[in-house]
């Protein structure tokens, strides 16, 4: 089960049954289904452009059987084809274990709120949302614009609520209870910020290519250059210079045997002066122009169709 192929955008509208969430060990998670950025949009060979009861009839009909299903991601803008099979035997609710509502998919990745700085102990601290990373994309109802948040928080107050964030860092969906308290003890009932509208989406993700290990050359063998002496009478000898040090010792060595004294206790040699002008000149620098990384952000301004969620 699993991706087979992929292509940009779907045919037939833009409309599809939007995933709010999934099961854990369910068919749908089996299967690679990722809550809130998937659009179911056909089963089998019919295309799923109209709310009715046709997905729920087709996974009836192949139950314990699998069902090639036909998914667009939001978050990739691309189709993939997996792979299902529905059961009523799995342990959970539901013949996929997945919650759908049927809508339009342009537009949907707008719905966002982002969580900024937390207070600690604040009750989003104790609920387990990291700043800056989460993204809520869902909650038990639907949420269309920035005041169904706001709203869902108050009418929650010192009651559990159950959240769907995204995480940029893990580029994982997760469950997370939060209890609002607005007498926690700082501001606001979470004790976080929340962002929400055109700079607070989830960026795009930009695909990094992989560093490859490059392989360094091997050294030369190295030869002993009194191992092999020529028939011409002539000795080979490496053309490579030798170091500082190596230069200072042997020319100590050659001073004492050649004069009996340190080649430091000798009179240097006049310094040697430069009397032409070679006629050479410093190039310029070439200059390489910096390349800025460049990443398109898509605008989807078609508002989503409501609809109420159905458990499939």
């Amino acid at each position: 089960m699993g991706l087979s192929q992929s292509s940009d955008v779907p045919e037939g509208g833009t409309e599809g049954y939007h995933v709010h969430g999934v099961q854990e060990n369910s068919p749908s998670e089996k299967a690679g289904l990722e809550p809130f950025f998937d659009f179911i949009v056909s089963i089998g060979n019919t295309r799923l452009n109209k709310e009715n009861d046709m997905l729920k009839d087709l996974l009836k009909a192949n139950v314990e059987k699998p069902v090639k299903l036909e998914v667009f991601s939001i978050k990739a803008m691309k189709m993939r084809e997996i792979e299902v099979v529905p059961s009523n035997m799995w342990g959970g609710q539901g013949l996929l274990g997945a919650s759908v509502r049927f809508c339009s998919f342009q537009g949907a990745n707008e719905n966002v709120w982002h969580v900024l700085d937390i207070e600690p102990n604040s009750p989003a601290a104790l609920a387990g949302l990291r700043a800056h990373t989460d993204f809520i994309v869902g909650a038990d109802q639907v949420l269309q614009d920035s005041e169904d948040f706001f709203s869902l928080i108050e009418s929650h107050e010192g009651k559990p609520l159950k959240l769907l964030a995204y995480n940029t860092e893990t580029d994982r969906c997760r469950e997370v209870v939060v209890i609002p308290n607005g007498a926690w003890g700082g501001e606001g009932s979470l004790g976080c910020g929340i962002g929400y509208g055109y700079l607070h989406r989830i960026p795009c993700h930009l695909v990094v290519p992989k560093k490859t290990d490059i392989m360094q050359p091997s050294p030369l063998p190295e030869k002993n250059p009194t191992s092999e002496v020529p028939s011409n009478g002539y000795t080979e000898v490496p053309l490579v210079a030798p170091s500082v040090q190596d230069n200072t010792e042997e020319a100590q060595s050659l001073g004492q045997q050649a004069f009996g004294r340190p080649i430091e206790d000798s009179p240097l040699p006049p310094p040697i002066q430069r009397v032409m002008d070679p006629g050479f000149t410093n190039l310029p620098e070439a200059s390489v122009s910096e390349l800025t990384d460049l990443s398109q952000i898509l605008d989807l301004s078609l508002p989503v169709i409501d609809a109420s969620k159905t458990s499939l």
